[in-house]
């Protein structure tokens, strides 16, 4: 008897209806690894956690599944389901060391606004990420010029102004050639900012001009990271804790790495500020 009831119970197990047909499942797979790669580019990228949120629940809504993202510092953990709550797939994503790039983040976010299908997202999910960027030769000249015109803004004469683009220039050269070594990021920090702050000290050595200070104080302020420091804070008014003070923390060290690295250069030229 017993036997029996239990070769009934198998017999009906084994004639019910699969939950969800497999090509559904390989669906919601693709569109998991698909957004697991896009949360991921955009984080590597430098982008804001509320904009990654806003991004992701826009194709979540594009492919019809529900997705729940967790974002931290270094890993991205994504469960996606199907509509009806049947089914779902999780994936952990790890971020890249390709250094903040405005322009990826820029192309991503106008990627979820796209109706297109899936295998041409992720094709152009490709095509931006794999992009390469703006010539090196043009940021350090960019640099420069943004760092002289602060120099300006504080009331640097134009003597101030050309050794300030000198400065972000010598600088700049200097730390894009150790970290294509690759060197340690807070290391080469210093070393670009002891540099630009000895050409910085040229109107003090030289007596060139009426404003040294000036021209001093503001050869380093190109390697201050500002964009870390606004992704902190807008992240602290999202919620997101543990990504805010991570991000915080390293525009934290690089801004002590960079002030290290003036401090030597006045402590070298025995430069007494007044």
């Amino acid at each position: 008897m017993v036997t029996t009831k239990y070769m009934i119970m198998m017999t009906n197990m084994t004639t019910e209806p699969s939950a969800i047909p497999a090509d559904e499942h390989t669906r919601i797979k693709n569109v998991c690894k698909f957004i697991e790669e896009y949360a991921t580019a955009m984080l590597s990228a430098g982008a804001t956690t509320s904009r990654i949120e806003h991004c992701v629940e826009r194709i979540s809504k594009r492919y019809d599944i529900i997705s729940d993202l967790s974002l931290l510092p270094s890993r991205i953990l994504l469960t996606v389901w199907d509509t009806s709550h049947r089914h779902n797939y999780s994936l952990v994503g790890h971020t890249h060391k390709n250094g903040i790039n405005l322009q990826t983040v820029t192309e991503l976010s106008r990627l979820s606004f796209l109706d297109i299908p899936l295998e041409t997202a992720c094709e152009q999910m490709r095509i931006i990420t794999s992009t390469p960027r703006l010539n090196k030769w043009i940021v350090i000249l960019l640099t420069a010029l943004a760092n002289l015109s602060f120099c300006r803004l504080f009331d640097g004469d134009w003597y101030a102004m050309g050794v300030v683009f000198a400065a972000t220039v010598i600088g700049n050269v200097y730390k894009n050639y150790m970290l294509e070594r690759h060197w340690d990021i807070r290391f080469t920090t210093i070393v670009a900012a002891y540099i630009s702050a000895i050409v910085g000290s040229s109107c003090f050595i030289f007596d060139f001009g009426s404003t040294p200070q000036t021209a001093l104080g503001t050869s380093v302020l190109w390697l201050v990271p500002g964009i870390r420091f606004i992704n902190a804070i807008s992240d602290m008014t999202n919620g997101h804790y543990v990504v805010s003070q991570s991000r915080m923390t390293d525009a934290v060290i690089t801004t002590i790495c960079l002030s290290l690295g003036l401090c030597l250069a006045l402590l070298t030229l025995n430069i007494q500020w007044k």
